[in-house]
């Protein structure tokens, strides 16, 4: 993967564009026994590096069954994740020294996880405007946050943080807040949070925790979705009277993060409500990214009792600017 191609994409700014590094799972159907092969997308910023299949791989003690073990990449414990037996996928054995497959090493949150897969394709570049949101059924029972098609391949996009959650605790988003504390937020503002991710687990995660927390919330599934709400209120004028502040994530079909934070700042009806990108891929690079394009704050998800101060925080700046 070309280092410079990677650093390009980062220093531009609202573009609403990604590269997308693909990638395939050959599975067997176990009715027909006919080969298949599907072929699956990663936000290549997510990307540490592609390494061989490791030699030496230590099982994990009542760990799931997805979860191969652990391997050592320089010194550093990798959790190992089978993308095929997560998805249900019947695959043929093989023995170790025929495994040419490809693992995956994901930051994910401030952790790597490795995934292992059947091989790594190319890296595309697209605009997130290319990249529908699943259909219901694919939406509810797996783990694809959007599907695009570049020329006669169609690509789906996989919802890692959703993976890793069910095996880590920490990635989980919630909150320590008391009751106290809640009835305190419910009592202070009658505007709703706008909460706007691809996620449905990490949506409904931070839609509950937000609500438990105090906070009146409408959830949005991407930037798209949450702008032509946003405008739907200002024609009516009422962008002031209904929305306290907004979380956003950064990876999302139609409309990325960065570019729905550039739109919103570029309103001057939208000024004195915060924006806050609630992300796992808040880096030294992204976050530059998400000054330009206007945000007030960055966090860095699962980190949910930052987020809500931070948030507050913003909310006070912009009430007295």
């Amino acid at each position: 993967m070309a280092q410079q191609s990677k650093s390009n994409i980062l220093l531009e700014v609202g573009t609403n564009e990604l590269e997308v590094i693909t990638f395939y799972l050959e599975w067997i159907d176990p009715v027909t026994k006919e080969h298949h092969k599907n072929t699956y997308g990663i936000n290549a910023a997510k990307v540490k590096e592609l390494v061989a299949y490791p030699e030496n791989i230590t099982e994990l003690a009542n760990s799931a069954s997805y979860v191969k073990g652990a391997f050592l990449l320089r010194n550093n414990v990798i959790s190992l994740i089978d993308l095929c037996n997560w998805f249900s996928y019947q695959t043929e054995e093989k023995a170790e020294g025929d495994r040419k497959w490809v693992v995956i090493v994901a930051d994910l949150n401030g952790k790597a996880f490795g995934f292992i897969t059947h091989g790594v394709d190319k890296v595309y570049r697209i605009s997130w405007s290319q990249i529908s949101p699943p259909p219901e059924l694919i939406a509810s029972s797996q783990s694809i946050t959007g599907i695009c098609q570049v020329d006669d391949l169609i690509i789906q996009m996989v919802d890692f943080e959703r993976i890793v959650g069910s095996i880590d605790p920490s990635m989980v988003v919630k909150s320590s807040r008391d009751e106290k504390s809640a009835h305190e937020i419910e009592q202070k503002y009658d505007r709703s949070v706008l909460v706007v991710d691809d996620s449905r687990v990490v949506l409904m995660q931070l839609t509950n925790t937000l609500q438990r927390a105090g906070f009146k919330v409408i959830p949005k599934p991407d930037g798209q979705a949450a702008f032509e709400f946003l405008e739907e209120l200002r024609q009516k004028g009422e962008v002031e009277q209904k929305i306290l502040a907004i979380i956003s994530d950064i990876e999302m079909p139609r409309m990325d993060g960065h570019h729905f934070c550039m739109r919103v700042k570029q309103q001057p009806a939208y000024k004195k409500i915060p924006l806050i990108l609630f992300s796992s891929m808040i880096t030294d690079a992204l976050r530059r990214k998400g000054e330009a394009v206007g945000a007030d704050d960055q966090v860095t998800k699962p980190e949910l009792d930052k987020l809500i101060d931070r948030m507050q925080e913003s909310i006070e700046r912009l009430a007295r600017s």
